[in-house]
């Protein structure tokens, strides 16, 4: 996953980041004064955006680890599995659980690796023949079943990427918001290539909105 990638695509269409309450001026009698925020240098540098990326990432992580381990196993071995998550996710793990659950979560890989073995062998036995089949069938019994848990993965991770995407897209408004009330500015735009053709340094406030931003972190 690229790196602030659920942010890039939720900020692309925050084209102007609002100071309009700061506007306590006449427009006519005043001249028109912006500042410019450089996006790709602010999300480099918001503290409290690249811990909650690396979160993020961490549990895509988790999520992708959480139906790997379950691939192979059977349906007994899945239910136990769950079981000792939710004793592990409570703190409540004794060490002997602790030890059968590091079990369970290497079942799958290892019977994902005889899995490859026996189909790549030739002259396969009578038992290697019916061990091949046993691990096949036990795999596509589980396709259903990890399909479903994938959906619910991806809803909850959806879910996650509205609320910390509302959450700093509001922190930068607020923060540009107060940049503006500082430095008398009627707006605070993104700098962007494709639509600026030309601006003074001067205009930059990237790093006053930064200032704002990681104090508050």
């Amino acid at each position: 996953m690229r790196r602030w990638i659920w942010f890039a695509f939720a900020i692309a269409g925050l084209l102007v980041l609002t100071a309009w309450r700061a506007m306590t001026f006449d427009s006519s009698s005043q001249p028109v004064t912006i500042g410019l925020v450089d996006m790709a240098k602010l999300v480099s540098n918001y503290q409290a955006l690249k811990q909650d990326d690396e979160q993020y990432r961490q549990t895509v992580l988790r999520r992708q680890r959480m139906l790997e381990v379950r691939a192979l196993l059977e349906q007994k071995e899945w239910e136990e599995l769950d079981a000792l998550e939710q004793k592990e996710a409570e703190g409540k793990l004794t060490d002997a659980e602790r030890k059968r659950l590091d079990e369970l979560r290497k079942l799958s890989d290892q019977r994902l690796t005889e899995l490859q073995h026996l189909q790549l062998k030739e002259n396969k036995t009578e038992q290697e023949k019916k061990r091949l089949e046993y691990l096949l069938n036990l795999q596509n019994s589980n396709r259903e079943k990890l399909q479903k848990l994938m959906q619910q993965f991806e809803e909850e991770l959806a879910k996650l990427n509205e609320v910390l995407t509302a959450r700093h897209r509001d922190r930068i408004r607020e923060a540009a918001k107060q940049v503006a009330q500082q430095l008398g500015l009627k707006m605070v735009l993104i700098s962007d290539e494709d639509l600026v053709l030309y601006a003074e340094p001067s205009l930059d406030v990237t790093d006053k909105v930064l200032e704002i931003l990681n104090a508050n972190k």
